[in-house]
């Protein structure tokens, strides 16, 4: 009998709300041997405020018992600024839920792009990467590593960017002059977004961008089913996440999706999402900076193009869950 070891995966965030999500998702998903959770990296120009994001990932994968997965903090140099309203928000949510508001911070060994490229080099399988901040970290590892861990060390690579038939979701008070056809965080830093989608190999990247996300938004009805199951530490923490006053009212105003958690579960299960074979390319400047558009002679990708609701819904809660 053919035994399967579990999928090596990094994962690499700006450690938003929804990041936090998926990393209990993914601690959870370690746990079963569903996936081998090999890093934890977090990048500093997202909607996570810079050394806050490390103590963040610290303090929750120690909560899930997995303290030793190594982890890397990457840059807080953006090239469209996040706004800063949206860092305030998300701090005061993690902190609250987290607990560690008074934790100080400890800086990391290593940087997230090395780590990401150590982990790809040095694994017997290919890794698999889920991204779900700005795609800088990404593209920096990618630099950094050979044609032969590329080509042959290195698996899909999941990120939670782009919007490819559907319009964009900028916000706040950083986002005058652009067309908002472009995503948050490809529009962050929109040469790495390009660098990942022309770099990344054989179609192995698999877009979850808004043409998929805009499917699953965070309910009412989903955060009442989740208040009444949830029997593990990773259960429990989502739901004080989704419960938090911030939350809820961002909630109300129909402005929150299941964004991150989408890819992670389309990730670990291989349901939830429809994906496409599209033509890829990125605008890197001007107001529709961010934009990944389908174009003749785009670099071939897979695209998510939409969701099953009720199914992601399913298989999230038990993957929370355990079972």
């Amino acid at each position: 009998m053919v035994v399967m070891e579990p999928v090596p995966v990094i994962y690499d965030s700006d450690m938003d709300f929804d990041d936090a999500s998926t990393l209990a998702y993914l601690c959870r998903a370690h746990q079963r041997g569903l996936i081998d959770l090999r890093a934890v990296t977090v990048v500093d120009n997202g909607i996570g405020t810079p050394g806050r994001t490390l103590t963040h990932a610290r303090t929750l994968l120690r909560g899930c018992g997995l303290a030793d997965v190594p982890v890397g903090a990457g840059t807080d140099e953006w090239v469209n600024e996040p706004p800063p309203e949206a860092r305030a928000s998300v701090e005061i949510i993690l902190s609250d839920v987290l607990g560690d508001a008074d934790v100080p911070h400890e800086p990391a060994r290593v940087t997230a792009p090395a780590l990401i490229a150590a982990t790809v080099e040095r694994s017997r399988q290919p890794v698999t990467i889920l991204a779900t901040g700005p795609l800088s970290n990404v593209a920096a590892a990618l630099d950094r590593m050979g044609p032969h861990a590329v080509d042959r060390r290195l698996g899909r690579v999941f990120a939670m960017a782009g919007a490819v038939d559907v319009g964009g979701n900028l916000f706040g008070s950083t986002t005058e002059g652009f067309d908002n056809t472009q995503e948050v965080n490809a529009w962050i830093d929109p040469p790495a977004t390009a660098r990942t989608v022309g770099g990344v190999p054989d179609e192995r990247l698999r877009l979850v961008g808004l043409d998929a996300t805009n499917h699953v938004p965070v309910t009412d009805a989903f955060v009442a089913r989740l208040a009444a199951e949830r029997d593990t530490h990773e259960a429990r923490l989502v739901h004080a996440i989704v419960t938090h006053p911030e939350v809820v009212n961002l909630k109300e105003l129909g402005a929150l999706y299941w964004w991150d958690p989408l890819a992670a579960v389309s990730l670990v299960t291989g349901e939830g999402v429809v994906f496409e074979t599209r033509t890829l390319d990125v605008v890197t400047t001007g107001a529709s900076a961010g934009r990944t558009v389908d174009v003749p002679g785009g670099t071939p990708q897979r695209v998510g193009v939409s969701a099953d609701p009720p199914r992601f819904e399913d298989l999230f809660l038990a993957g929370l869950n355990g079972r």
